[in-house]
């Protein structure tokens, strides 16, 4: 019998996520779907894509990637390990990512994969921050 496919509850991407160490409550500061850019290409400091599944079996090869949706490019592609030990745990996990290149303005989509399968994506929009024209003195 084939292990079924794993349920998201949730896909968030925002600047910060605090856990609390006494109870391991997660915080998510700075929710966004959308980064301002002055230049392109834009490199991003900091984001965090925050994930939940739950209805897993066992291991399974899991995946964050993100895409730019008008050319199909892959900007990030991270692999690794999602582990249910059985179908009652609700998996939550979060991926820091750093300095970020994204290369143009337009639509990207994260997508979260599982043995893969899509299980969860979100889309986010890279905007282009205009500046005002100078005013006289």
């Amino acid at each position: 019998m084939a292990k079924p496919t794993p349920i998201p509850l949730a896909m968030i991407i925002c600047d910060t996520v605090i856990e609390d160490r006494r109870t391991g409550k997660k915080s998510l500061i700075g929710i966004f779907n959308n980064i301002m850019a002055v230049k392109m290409p834009v490199r991003h400091p900091s984001l965090n894509v925050f994930c939940i599944l739950t209805e897993g079996i066992g291991q399974y090869e899991g995946s964050l990637r993100c895409t730019r949706l008008d050319n199909n490019e892959v900007v990030i592609d991270i692999k690794g390990p999602i582990s249910f030990p059985n179908r009652l745990v609700t998996a939550e996990f979060n991926f820091d990512l750093k300095n970020v290149v994204f290369p143009a303005i337009g639509e990207y989509i994260f997508e979260l994969l599982c043995d893969g399968n899509l299980v969860i994506s979100r889309k986010f929009t890279i905007s282009e921050l205009k500046k005002e024209p100078d005013k006289p003195a």
